[in-house]
């Protein structure tokens, strides 16, 4: 298993942050993602990628708009992803966990989820 932990700060309020997370086709910020079908409770996601795989989120834990806990599976890769939202109505920071099982000896998740919120911060406008 491998793990990493990430800050980003982003100027506007968390709950903003927050639909962005959880709405993986909120205003096509997610390139990746072709189609999401969203359970009405909100606690299941099952994301459809442009090369045909899935990814299927559970949440574990959702106290809008502070934290989130989610448990993921794409194909062999499987993990949890855990946000914490700090801020303000001007400025929110996200601190992020990932624990990932499955990438391969050589793979960065670190990387990837710096990548992930460098994406984040194109779509809030940054």
């Amino acid at each position: 298993m491998k793990s990493c932990v990430v800050t980003a700060t982003y100027a506007c309020s968390a709950n903003k942050v927050w639909l962005y997370l959880t709405n993986p086709t909120l205003n096509s910020w997610r390139p990746d993602v072709t189609s999401a079908e969203i359970d009405p409770g909100g606690m299941k996601i099952v994301e459809k990628h442009q090369d045909g795989s899935t990814t299927e989120i559970l949440f574990t834990n959702m106290e809008k708009p502070r934290r989130m806990t989610c448990n993921f599976v794409k194909g062999r890769v499987k993990g949890t992803f855990t946000a914490i939202l700090f801020g303000s109505a001007e400025s929110t920071s996200l601190e992020c966990t990932l624990d990932v099982e499955g990438l391969g000896l050589f793979a960065k998740p670190q990387k990837q989820l710096q990548a992930f919120l460098e994406t984040l911060r194109k779509a809030l406008g940054e």
